[in-house]
């Protein structure tokens, strides 16, 4: 085979690895998450109410970690014996595309839902899969949240063994403006049609 021959089947593979990742380069882990069109139905309209814990064992109401005209609103499976591939890929994702969410002035904030407060420190479970998972990342761009108890997954009807994994963009009034709640742990929205959501909603 002449080096002319090598080279351009060499430069062809590097084109087909790059393609699935887009101009970005995301790596490609192999999963592939929903086409997302349309909000779902959901349990209660205002979400201003709902509160969480922080990694120091805070309670922190939504409401006060809203800087942003829009929040969106992950949350995962949470803590069932490890940190679900789904989860780790989906929030990694997320992590490398953080920016992405400036032009429409919206902020992120994901939720890792545990049955009890002894399991908090799982959260630096999730926080490592992030970083060193399949699509690795620096670091973590957004806040980590717990719902011990499972408290505001039972406000928002999305219990199924933990929760089922669950994506809301919420403007400053707490009113939900999308929602997307999946049937299995594989059934999450891509980053590509939240931002669409949000780029409608800045029309």
């Amino acid at each position: 085979m002449s080096g002319t021959v090598r080279f351009t089947i060499g430069l062809l593979a590097m084109v087909v690895a790059f393609a699935p990742a887009g101009c970005n380069r995301m790596p490609d882990d192999g999963i592939r998450f929903a086409e997302v069109t349309e909000s779902q139905p959901i349990a209660i309209e205002d979400f201003s109410n709902l509160q969480f814990t922080d990694k120091d064992g805070n309670q922190v109401a939504l409401a006060e970690v809203m800087t942003r005209d829009y929040l969106v609103l992950v949350i995962t499976r949470g803590w069932y014996g490890g940190v679900c591939f789904y989860c780790a890929s989906q929030t990694s994702r997320w992590a490398r595309r953080f920016d992405e969410l400036e032009p429409y002035n919206a902020q992120l904030v994901v939720i890792f839902p545990t049955e009890t407060e002894a399991e908090a420190p799982k959260l630096d479970e999730l926080t490592k899969r992030i970083k060193g998972g399949e699509i690795p990342n620096d670091d973590v761009p957004y806040p980590i949240l717990l719902d011990i108890n499972l408290s505001s997954v039972d406000q928002l009807g999305i219990r199924a063994e933990l929760a089922k994994p669950s994506t809301y963009i919420i403007d400053r009034e707490g009113r939900v403006r999308f929602a997307y709640v999946g049937e299995s742990i594989a059934d999450r929205p891509t980053v590509d049609s939240v931002l669409r959501q949000l780029g409608q909603l800045n029309q």
